[in-house]
């Protein structure tokens, strides 16, 4: 029997990372909601996921079909959703043990002093100007329960971005991430505020939630350390990360720096 979804559809360009028969993990984008408040609501990642005739798990009476975990809208990263009501108990089951784990860079201000939980695992930490980064492993999937129980309440000024999910289905366990873990690196910037591409560089950075020092090439003194830094290349940005010299937008060469897929 066909299924008729209570959502409308969405049609959109989706970042899937997995799609099995059963469940799909895709990347949300910051700025989207994970499901509409309304059953009239649009543009969200669900009524994305119900394009090309895909079936989500409760998807004739729910909101928020097959929906496993939550990532704030102001958010980005990895979400895991049920195509079918045997995967959603299976893996809401997991979620209620905690026996999933969410792996997330974390921007936030450096003034805001994170509580101790045993809910969180951090893995690194790092401060760039006045921004610190750390990266966190925990069992919650939901970010604005994460906020309360991790920077003791609901905080816009933070920023999460899950980037890995483990997930230990039997017999067919799941490992899927944006990109390797790595130790977050010092990444330092030489920039012109008005430069596309300078801008475009803090954009990706930002977005995979990356920390940088920004050095603004307003002054003789930066000018001459960016010159000597960039020797006899040509072009801006010129960005350091752990010391290797790039200069100009590279997007592939700055992913492959990173670890990024």
């Amino acid at each position: 029997m066909e299924k008729v979804a209570k959502l409308s559809i969405s049609s959109m360009d989706l970042d899937l990372w997995y799609e099995g028969p059963s469940l799909v993990v895709a990347d949300k984008p910051r700025g989207q909601a994970v499901h509409p408040d309304t059953f009239s609501g649009t543009e969200t990642l669900v009524n994305g996921l119900l394009q090309s005739n895909r079936w989500l798990a409760e998807m004739e009476t729910s909101l928020a079909p097959g929906v496993i975990h939550q990532l704030m809208p102001e958010d980005r990263g990895l979400v895991v959703v049920a195509k079918d009501d045997a995967m959603a108990e299976t893996l809401r089951g997991l979620a209620e043990e905690q026996a999933m784990t969410f792996s997330y860079r974390v921007r936030m201000p450096k003034a805001m002093v994170p509580l101790t939980t045993d809910l969180v695992s951090i893995y690194d930490h790092q401060a760039y100007d006045d921004i610190a980064v750390f990266d966190i492993d925990s069992p919650i999937g939901d970010t604005e329960r994460l906020r309360t129980e991790w920077l003791g309440g609901v905080s816009a000024e933070a920023y999460f971005v899950c980037y890995q999910i483990d997930i230990p289905l039997p017999n067919n366990p799941l490992h899927i991430g944006l990109g390797a873990r790595l130790w977050l690196p010092a990444i330092d910037l030489y920039t012109v505020p008005p430069c596309s591409v300078c801008n475009g560089t803090k954009a990706l950075l930002t977005g995979y939630g990356f920390g940088y020092r920004d050095h603004t090439l307003d002054n003789e003194e930066t000018i001459a350390k960016m010159r000597h830094i960039r020797g006899n290349q040509r072009g801006i940005p010129v960005i350091l990360i752990n010391g290797v010299v790039s200069v100009g937008y590279d997007l592939h060469r700055l992913k492959e720096a990173l670890n990024l897929y």
